[in-house]
């Protein structure tokens, strides 16, 4: 549904601010019968256009890459600490030196539990008729004109890969984004790329991953682009890693993008197990055990797997935010500046 930004005197100014609480209050007031979800589609509009135009503005003063004298312990090969120690140079010490950092109990019980059950809402609209439109679930992302966003093939294939979009789910981004506020991980993100943090359509993921699942190795950056200014936030909304998969992490800090689509590998992205046991040289696989709510940061250089084994008996809930900075964003994504 396209949104007349003329009918709204002043939402310019607010979304080239990039103060999307002002530019979503000055909208529902004008619409006092719209829905909860109906707001949360039109914030959702007014973050991708607030994105495009912090995109069109070359970033100033921005120090890349963050740096800092911390230094954080690592467990089995890597950094790991309670969620209520996490700041910025932890944050930095664990991804920038050591790869990826685990934060434990990012989110409390009462939002995991929330979130899954969003998740089995999302999932239910989309395979019940993903060409039907519920308010609440199954929304695909429009810009301010109401051109749907993303590639044709993108819902179905994500879908195929036990994902989908928390942009394209109204009521669970609503939720989610609030979550985030009540973490402090807006600012924590901008203080680790230097420029106020966006998500996207194509790396904002719901998942519900079965426990047959297949896997293979990877790095994001194969196919995001290793130059950009990035930082993943994986979050564990059921336990994982005993009855349901995880994650197995080659626990070193790589600076480089690897060899893909060798023999071995499944997609032209992927990383080959004998090049896997190459790069790692001497360190570890590392395959974690979650609870609900335990975070896991890295960038695109992070050499990682869905952490599968026979005996998993239990879907696996996780969230997957990619932030990336408006002025270094993949060409090809959908922005939401946050």
């Amino acid at each position: 549904m396209a949104l007349s930004l003329a009918d709204y005197p002043g939402i310019d100014a607010l979304l080239d601010a990039g103060d999307i609480p002002a530019a979503v209050a000055l909208v529902a007031d004008r619409k006092p019968g719209a829905s909860r979800d109906e707001v949360s589609r039109i914030e959702l509009q007014l973050r991708n256009e607030a994105f495009r135009r912090a995109a069109a503005h070359s970033a100033e003063d921005v120090v890349w890459p963050p740096s800092t004298d911390e230094q954080v312990t690592a467990t089995d090969g890597i950094p790991d600490i309670p969620a209520s120690e996490l700041d910025r140079d932890r944050l930095v010490a664990g991804v920038r030196n050591q790869g990826v950092l685990i934060a434990r109990g990012l989110f409390s019980d009462d939002t995991c539990a929330t979130l899954r059950s969003m998740i089995d809402e999302t999932m239910a609209a989309f395979e019940q008729d993903r060409q039907r439109i519920d308010p609440a679930w199954n929304t695909p992302l429009a810009d301010v004109s109401g051109e749907v966003q993303g590639a044709t093939h993108f819902r179905a294939f994500n879908h195929g890969a036990a994902g989908l979009s928390a942009a394209d789910s109204p009521r669970s981004a609503s939720f989610i984004l609030a979550a985030f506020q009540e973490a402090g991980l807006p600012d924590l993100v901008e203080s680790y790329l230097g420029e106020r943090p966006a998500l996207s359509l194509e790396k904002w993921t719901l998942r519900r991953v079965p426990p047959d699942t297949g896997s293979s190795w990877h790095q994001d950056g194969a196919f995001l682009g290793a130059e950009k200014h990035a930082l993943n936030l994986w979050i564990a909304l059921s336990d994982c890693g005993e009855r349901a998969s995880g994650l197995d992490i080659v626990a070193r800090r790589l600076d480089h993008i690897v060899p893909t689509g060798t023999p071995g590998a499944f997609f032209d992205w992927d990383v080959a197990p004998d090049v896997v046991e190459r790069e790692r040289g001497d360190q570890p696989v590392v395959s974690p055990v979650f609870r609900a709510g335990d975070a896991v940061f890295f960038d695109q250089y992070l050499l990682h797997k869905t952490g599968t084994k026979p005996g998993f008996t239990e879907n696996r809930y996780a969230l997957e935010s990619w932030f990336f900075t408006p002025s270094s964003f993949p060409s090809h994504y959908s922005g939401l500046l946050v």
